[in-house]
């Protein structure tokens, strides 16, 4: 059971970011596409909607296997203000990324709160799966 427990929760994780992304993408919570890689780089820029976010949820599934591992190594910290900081970190980035602004006012003015609150409640599922595993393991 243990040797699954990073997999399923990867793929919690992607499940429900993916339809997070998808929330927020529909009610227009975020001023750009989860999927606008695609016609950016040209990977199914003309096939199928659900080949892209298919595409997406396989990737948000790798980065939170990969993250969870990395998370699992900061057990001996406290977990609410790792996780808060290590979320708004990932939230900032990937909003500057994406939005490119010229300054910070213009990215102050560009990033979204709900997605933001997203990353952090993702964020923060993983790392407290990963410490509970790890401490878990700890005392066996």
């Amino acid at each position: 059971m243990f040797k699954q427990l990073p997999f399923w929760t990867a793929g919690a994780v992607a499940l429900i970011l993916t339809a997070g992304l998808k929330f927020l993408h529909y009610f227009k919570f975020i001023k750009w596409n989860p999927t606008g890689w695609a016609e950016r780089y040209g990977i199914f820029a003309d096939g199928h909607w659900v080949a892209r976010w298919l595409l997406l949820f396989v990737a948000i599934c790798v980065v939170a296997l990969i993250s969870y591992y990395l998370f699992a190594l900061s057990w001996k910290w406290k977990v609410s203000i790792t996780a808060a900081v290590v979320g708004l970190v990932i939230a900032g980035l990937t909003e500057w990324l994406i939005v490119r602004p010229a300054g910070y006012d213009e990215f102050r003015k560009a990033i979204s709160v709900p997605y933001a609150a997203l990353i952090l409640i993702v964020t923060r599922f993983v790392m407290e799966t990963a410490v509970f595993h790890k401490k878990q393991q700890a005392d066996t």
